[in-house]
Formats: structure tokens, sequence, C-alpha cells
């Protein structure tokens, strides 16, 4: 199957963890074995409305008949969480993408520590296992978000890494106190992180300051509905393989302006975080503006359409 092809599934089993969130087993519709994946993933899912939105899977890596996947009835959802949420239901069919992994677990970890909070917590479950069945000493630190107290705890509960696990509430004591979890750490911890950005940033600033190094902090964000375009620099792109021009308008960012002229680059989160949109770029100064990229990607002339532009008048796209 190619990275592009679509597995269809079915909806064996919907579990509500909490008032705004949910998880969804999916399983084969035509049997056999679902693509393997590594601990960290995601995958494509489309789902009613046309749409297609990035989940990670929480179950084992070790499993095959089954995906499952996490998901959030965020208020500001932009279609995709809430149609899952609220229309899709047990034996309802469903379309998943081949697994894709940018939180991947290095094979040289010793030693871990793990935060999420929320529905940040998806992604960190499948880590945990993984951890957990490579005999890897690993602490995991769980926040309740405030308005989805208990999300997936009787998932941990039940789980081989349930004696590694922490739960906090927001508000209650205990506090999580990452500043004083991330001190006195051997100098061989991997740090692995989801959540908003204004919960991360912080753990992640404290982090750097007591050592930890940008190769042994892994993260992955998750961000609520962008705000609406403001007016900023209008330029063109140009695609190489054709020579098609097109005018980027202020209030647009390159993959919407550029599918609006017939040219489809694929998106997802539509906010720089998830790296679907990832193109390279042939010339011309980016403006970078995601939360994806790492500097050598930067230099290697990447940049993602979402939310990017150009700092002058002109970029070639190598499409």
């Amino acid at each position: 199957m190619s990275d592009d092809a679509l597995s269809p599934v079915i909806v064996a089993k919907k579990t509500i963890e909490a008032e705004n969130m949910a998880s969804f087993e999916l399983i084969p519709a035509e049997g056999g074995e679902l693509p393997a994946f590594t601990a960290g993933a995601h995958v494509d899912v489309s789902i009613p409305g046309g749409l297609v939105r990035q989940y990670s899977l929480i179950n084992s890596e070790s499993e095959r008949h089954r995906y499952v996947i996490g998901v959030w009835k965020d208020a500001n959802s932009r279609g995709g969480s809430k149609a899952l949420f609220q229309q899709v239901n047990e034996g309802d069919r469903l379309a998943v993408g081949m697994p894709r992994n940018r939180f991947a677990v290095p094979r040289d970890t010793k030693r871990a520590l793990l935060f999420a909070r929320g529905i940040g917590a998806t992604p960190i479950l499948s880590i945990a296992d993984h951890l957990k069945a490579k005999n890897i000493p690993f602490e995991f630190h769980y926040l309740f978000a405030g308005g989805s107290p208990g999300s997936f705890k009787s998932t941990i509960e039940a789980s081989a890494f349930a004696a590694n696990t922490t739960f906090y509430f927001e508000a209650t004591e205990p506090r999580l106190n990452a500043a004083n979890l991330l001190g006195d750490r051997p100098d061989d911890t991997h740090l692995f992180l989801c959540g908003v950005d204004w919960w991360l940033d912080p753990i992640i600033a404290s982090a750097q300051q007591k050592g930890f190094g940008v190769n042994r902090i892994h993260v992955e964000r998750f961000t609520g509905k962008a705000p609406p375009p403001l007016l900023d620099k209008v330029f063109e792109v140009k695609i190489a393989s054709t020579g098609k021009v097109i005018k980027i308008p202020g209030d647009r960012s390159v993959s919407t302006a550029m599918e609006e002229a017939g040219v489809k680059i694929p998106t997802s989160c539509e906010q720089g975080a998830c790296g679907t949109c990832k193109v390279k770029v042939l010339e011309g100064e980016v403006d970078h503006r995601d939360k994806r990229l790492k500097p050598e990607e930067k230099e290697q002339g990447w940049f993602l359409a979402c939310v990017s532009r150009a700092k002058g008048d002109l970029l070639v796209l190598d499409l």
C-alpha cells in the first residue's frame, strides 16, 4: 500500500473517556491486519464531510488487528473532531492512511521522563507501552485538563505501565511541578512531552535550563483553532515543474491560495504543527512561522505552506 492509500476500517468500539473526549477502536473492514506502526505514530483519518484529520495511535505498537485513536471535542473545532465525537458510532465505516511517526522513541533511549496534559496523553500512551515492553526505566506524569478530569484513567490503570504513572488534577494538590521533576536527572534521560503550547513551552524552557539538550527533548503539540488571518505581505510562488506563478494575498496562506488556484498541497492541522504540508523551496527566503521543522530542515530548504511565508517577493517551490 502506498503512503497515500487509505485502508477501510470499522469502528468496533467507541468509549467516552471524559466529558469531551472519546476513544475509537478501529479494525480492518475487510479482515486481515493493519499496517504496522511504531510508538508515537499517527494516522490520517477520513471522516464524515470529506475531512481528513490526524490522530495519534494510543494502543500498543505490537498490535496489528486494530488502531485506537483518542479524540477531543474541541469547542473551536474546525469540524473534524466534532464530527467524529458527535456523528461517528460503533459499526460505522471510516478510512485511515499509512501510519507516520514524527514523535518516535530514539533507539538509544536508556531512560525517559514523560509529561502530558489532557488529550496530549494520546501519543504518550503508546510510548509508555513501548518503554515498558523494552524494560526501559521511565516516569509518566499526566495532568488532567480542567474540563476532562479522569480522561484515559481507566485505560492507564489497566495497562502494564500503571505503576509508572502519576496523575494530577489542575488546581488540586499535589501539583505537577515540572521544574522539580526535571532536576537531578541522568544525562542520558530523554524527555517526551505532549499538550498545548502555553503548557509545553515553560516545561521545555525549564528542561533546557537544567541541561536537557535539544536531542533529548521530544515534543508533540496540540493547538487550538488558528486565529483569523491578518493582513500580511503579498508575494508570489512559482511551481518549478510548470512555471505557473500564483499570487499569495495577505489574507491567505500559501496552501489555501494555491488550492484556490488549482494546486493542492496536502494539509491537516493548518497551524504549522503537524508537518503534512512540508514543501521544499528552491529559491527565495522563507519567513518560517511553524512549530514543527528542525533547524536542519529549514537549512535544507523545507517550509510549511500552511503558515510560513516569503520574506521577499517570490518563492520557487519544488513541485
